[in-house]
C-alpha cells in the first residue's frame, strides 16, 4: 500500500466502500418500494373485483354464489385466503382448513406480521346484506423476486467495481513505470555502479523534473549513504541498549521494592509467630500424652513451623536474612554437594548433567544460600520438564566481563566473574511470564503445586551477593539461567 498503483487502488476500494453501499440501499430502496406497491395495488385491484362480484351475488341473495366465488379467487391463483364476515359469522372457502382460516392478520403494508401472506379486507354488500370479504395474497414470489433484483443490483455494482479497477490500473502503469526504473536505478546506484544514470523517459512533466534533480543530486549523493547507514546503526543500537537497560533497572526497582514490603511483612509475621510457638509448646508439655488436645496442639506446632519457613523464605527474597554468614568460599565445592543431593531427589527419567571447573576463584557468599540457590533452579527445571523427562545441565566457570557487556545489566561491572548455569529441555517461557518470574507467590503451577517462592528466593540470594541474574529463554525450547557472582579478588579491589 506504499506505492503509488497501490494508493491509488485503495482510495478507488475506499471510494467504492463507501459509495456502493449507498448506491445498492438507493437502489434496492427505489426498486423493493415499487415492487411492493406494485403487489399491494395489483391485490388491492383483485381483492376490489372479487368484492364486486360476490357484492352482486349478495344483493341478489345468492349466497352460494358468493361462497363459489371464494373457492374460485384461491383457485384462480390471485390469492391463498378467501372468506367473509357476516355479523358473527365467518364462512371461508372450502380450499382452507380451519387452522388457515384462523390465521388472518390485517396487514397495512407488506411484509407485515412475518407471516409471508397479504391480508386486507374489502366491505362488500348493503344494509343487511352488508358483510367483509377478507382476502389474503402470497408474499413469497414476490420476495424471490426482489431477492433475485437485489442479486442483479450487487452483480452489476460488481462488474463496475471490476472495470474500474482495470481501468485504474492501467493508468497507474502509465504513470509508475518510470518511477519503477527510477528505482532500479538508484538501487543500481547504492549498490555501486555510481555511472548509472537517473534520466526517466516519461511524458509526465513532474516526472522528468524529478529525474533531471536525481541525477543532479547523485554525485552528492553517492558515498554519504554508507556513511549514514553506519551513523544509523549505531545509534540505533545505542537507543536499543539504553532501552534495554531501563528496562532492566526498572525490573530491579520493582524486585528491590517487592523485597523490602515482602521482608518487612515476613519479619513482623515472624515476631507474631514466635510467641505462638513458644505458647502452644507450653500448652502441649501441660497436657498429657495422647490427648486429643496434645495431638491437636502438636499440629498447630508443624503448621507454625511451615508458616516460619515460608517466612524465612520471604526474609531471604527481601535481603533480610539475619542467619546468613558471608565466607570466601570454593563455589565448585559447593556446587559439586549440592548436586549430589538434588541426583538423589530427581527421578530416573531426568539426565542431570555437569561440567564444573574447578579453576573457578573463591567467592565471597554463604555456602548455605548456594545451594539453596542451586536446589530451587534444578527443581524450578525439573518442574518444566514436558512429562518429567529430559535433561538439565549444571555448569560453573570463571570468566571475564568485558565493559560492553557489562554495560547492558546495571548491577554487572567490569572484571572476573563466576558464572553458575542451570539450562533445561522444558517448556521455556514468554516474554509476559519472564517479566514476572521472580515476583514472589508468582507461579504458573496449578494450585497447591508451588508456592511461587522459589525463583524469588533465588533473586534475593543472588542480590544479596552483588551478583547478577540473566534469563533467557523461548516457549518450546527450554530455560537458561545464568548467574554472575563476582570472584573475592574483585571485591577487594572494588572496596580497595
Amino acid at each position: 500500500m506504499n506505492t503509488v498503483g497501490g494508493r491509488l487502488v485503495l482510495m478507488l476500494l475506499l471510494i467504492h466502500a463507501v459509495l456502493m453501499p449507498a448506491l445498492f440501499v438507493a437502489l434496492a430502496a427505489v426498486i423493493d418500494r415499487n415492487i411492493m406497491d406494485a403487489f399491494v395495488d395489483d391485490a388491492r385491484i383483485h381483492g376490489r373485483i372479487i368484492g364486486d362480484n360476490i357484492e352482486s351475488a349478495l344483493v341478489s341473495g345468492d349466497g352460494a354464489a358468493a361462497e363459489h366465488m371464494l373457492d374460485s379467487a384461491i383457485l384462480g391463483g390471485h390469492s391463498v385466503y378467501a372468506a367473509i364476515q357476516r355479523k358473527d359469522e365467518l364462512v371461508t372457502s372450502t380450499m382452507m382448513s380451519a387452522d388457515e382460516a384462523a390465521q388472518f392478520k390485517e396487514d397495512f403494508g407488506f411484509g407485515e406480521n412475518d407471516d409471508d401472506t397479504y391480508y386486507f379486507s374489502v366491505p362488500v354488500g348493503q344494509n343487511e346484506e352488508f358483510a367483509i370479504l377478507r382476502l389474503g395474497f402470497d408474499e413469497l414470489p414476490t420476495q424471490e423476486n426482489l431477492a433475485a433484483v437485489r442479486r442483479t443490483i450487487v452483480l452489476i455494482l460488481i462488474f463496475y467495481t471490476v472495470l474500474a479497477l482495470v481501468a485504474t490500473g492501467y493508468l497507474t502503469s502509465r504513470i509508475v513505470r518510470p518511477l519503477r526504473w527510477l528505482r532500479r536505478a538508484s538501487h543500481a546506484i547504492s549498490a555501486g555502479e555510481v555511472d548509472k544514470g537517473l534520466k526517466a523517459e516519461s511524458e509526465l512533466i513532474e516526472i522528468r523534473e524529478l529525474s533531471n534533480d536525481l541525477e543532479t543530486m547523485r554525485g552528492k549523493l553517492v558515498g554519504m549513504n554508507a556513511r549514514l547507514q553506519q551513523e544509523i546503526a549505531e545509534r540505533e543500537q545505542a537507543e536499543e541498549d539504553r532501552r534495554t537497560l531501563e528496562r532492566q533497572v526498572r525490573h530491579a526497582q520493582r524486585l528491590e521494592s517487592l523485597g523490602t514490603l515482602a521482608g518487612g511483612v515476613a519479619h513482623e509475621f515472624n515476631n507474631v509467630l514466635q510467641p505462638i510457638l513458644l505458647y502452644t509448646d507450653l500448652a502441649r508439655d501441660e497436657l498429657p500424652d495422647g490427648s486429643d488436645a496434645a495431638a491437636n496442639l502438636t499440629r498447630v506446632m508443624s503448621l507454625a513451623k511451615r508458616a516460619k519457613a515460608l517466612s524465612n523464605q520471604i526474609l531471604t527474597f527481601g535481603r533480610f536474612d539475619p542467619e546468613a554468614e558471608m565466607d570466601e568460599t570454593n563455589l565448585a565445592s559447593v556446587v559439586e554437594e549440592a548436586l549430589e543431593m538434588i541426583r538423589a531427589l530427581l527421578p530416573a527419567t531426568v539426565d542431570l548433567r555437569s561440567e564444573i571447573s574447578n579453576d573457578v576463584g573463591a567467592v565471597r557468599c554463604d555456602p548455605a544460600q548456594m545451594k539453596q540457590l542451586l536446589v530451587n533452579l534444578c527443581n524450578n527445571a525439573h518442574r518444566a520438564l514436558a512429562g518429567g523427562e529430559g535433561h538439565i545441565e549444571v555448569s560453573l566457570k570463571e570468566v571475564i566481563v568485558p565493559a560492553a557487556f557489562a554495560s547492558r545489566y546495571p548491577r554487572l561491572r567490569e572484571g572476573e566473574y563466576a558464572v553458575l548455569q542451570v539450562v533445561d529441555t522444558g517448556c521455556g517461557m514468554d516474554k509476559q511470564i519472564q517479566e514476572r518470574v521472580f515476583e514472589p507467590f508468582f507461579t504458573t503451577q496449578e494450585i497447591g503445586e508451588g508456592t511461587g517462592l522459589g525463583l524469588s528466593v533465588v533473586h534475593g540470594i543472588v542480590m544479596r551477593h552483588d551478583g547478577e541474574i540473566i534469563l533467557q529463554s523461548e516457549p518450546g525450547r527450554g530455560s537458561q539461567f545464568r548467574i554472575y557472582l563476582p570472584l573475592a579478588s574483585e571485591e577487594m579491589g572494588q572496596l580497595s
